[in-house]
């Protein structure tokens, strides 16, 4: 039996550079086909389809369509269970009831918006599904656990459920969002327990792309965020008195990649990804964050090939953000002050520049180079 997990898709979502969304609805589409093609006997979508519940109904026409319309390459419809999460719980009900109607003509989805159990593939496969009835709740998702007594031993059973797994990496501001301990995992007795809610692959994967597991977070299908695991869905075989075995499948688009920027020498970093972004067939797709890190003295000419290279990124299509400042060092000492206009600014400058020049000791020559730097820069800005 093999099953194809995905959560936290956060349909609607905006991200640095796609302030619609669009991206993640084209990776969507992209990562429901991929998976298609691994003939899956069941898609499991563990809860926060949709970013919130005031999402555009195009978003919401556009995601029905998708998953109304998969097939696998021998154009079989592939069963699909949807649970709502906390970002789109149960309770809201516009979105669902609009969502419903649009997957009237298909029975291949099945939306849960009460705790579920589901039997697929003629029985084999039975899935638990528990959704988020509202936005928070201090309970875990399966607090009203479902009567299981039909299971057989040929049969498998996976829980489908979306919350917070005490310990784990706990979204920020999402602590009290259907609390669950791994002990409360183990005691479901499932052949895989199927999590949403934290964005990346947990608990973390380690080497290679496959593993053997009984619960996994799949994470977000398009990652929105700078570090983790995300950009994956996961593929579960499962066999009755078997350990599940997982592999992990890269469908996320865009790249994100963070440069840090102690200093002038990790330049050479920037250098080297602008050389793969040239390699790369769709160089737009990557994210890209230069952060600043020390106060390292950067000349003029360090400064300019770092803003060379920063518009060579944007010219590829990339999206660039930069954070912390550059305050580039110029000589001091070579500064040729005699061309500025005359005025106590001119003389002051000249003080500054005699006293550096005199003056033997240390931190004071620091002091007097620091203090004609600034009233040289300030002096440039209002030139």
């Amino acid at each position: 039996m093999l099953v194809a997990h995905l959560a936290d898709l956060h349909l609607g979502r905006g991200s640095l550079g796609d302030s619609q969304g669009a991206e993640r609805l084209i990776s969507f589409r992209q990562a429901m086909a991929t998976l298609a093609a691994y003939r899956p006997d069941a898609f499991l979508i563990a809860g926060d389809t949709f970013d919130s519940p005031q999402v555009d109904q195009a978003i919401i026409q556009e995601a029905a369509r998708v998953l109304c319309g998969i097939r696998n390459p021998d154009g079989a419809a592939i069963p699909i269970v949807l649970i709502p999460g906390n970002h789109d719980p149960a309770d809201a009900e516009k979105l669902w009831r609009s969502f419903s109607e649009l997957l009237e003509s298909s029975g291949c989805v099945h939306l849960a918006r009460e705790p579920r159990l589901i039997e697929l593939a003629g029985g084999k496969l039975l899935v638990e599904a528990y959704p988020c009835l509202t936005r928070y709740s201090a309970e875990p998702p399966w607090e009203k656990r479902l009567d299981i007594a039909r299971r057989n031993g040929e049969a498998v059973r996976v829980v489908v459920a979306h919350g917070t797994l005490q310990g784990g990496p706990i979204p920020e501001g999402e602590t009290d969002a259907y609390p669950f301990t791994e002990d409360e995992i183990r005691a479901l007795g499932a052949d895989y327990v199927a999590l949403g809610h934290f964005h990346g692959i947990y608990p973390a994967w380690g080497n290679g792309d496959e593993c053997l597991r009984g619960c996994c977070y799949a994470g977000t299908h398009e990652a929105d965020q700078f570090g983790g695991e995300s950009g994956y869905a996961v593929l579960a075989h499962l066999s009755p008195g078997q350990p599940t075995r997982l592999r992990r499948i890269k469908i996320g688009r865009r790249e994100w990649r963070r440069v840090v920027l102690n200093g002038p020498t990790d330049l050479g970093q920037v250098e080297r990804l602008l050389e793969e972004m040239r390699g790369d067939s769709a160089p737009p797709r990557y994210v890209v964050r230069l952060e600043v890190r020390s106060r390292a003295a950067w000349t003029p000419a360090e400064a300019q090939q770092l803003y060379g290279l920063e518009a060579a990124l944007l010219t590829l299509g990339a999206q660039v953000e930069r954070r912390g400042e550059i305050r580039p060092c110029v000589d001091v000492q070579a500064l040729d002050l005699a061309e500025l206009p005359s005025g106590a600014v001119k003389e002051a400058l000249l003080s500054l520049k005699r006293d550096l020049e005199a003056c033997q000791v240390g931190h004071e020559r620091e002091l007097f180079a620091a203090a004609l730097q600034i009233g040289w820069e300030k002096v440039q800005e209002f030139a």
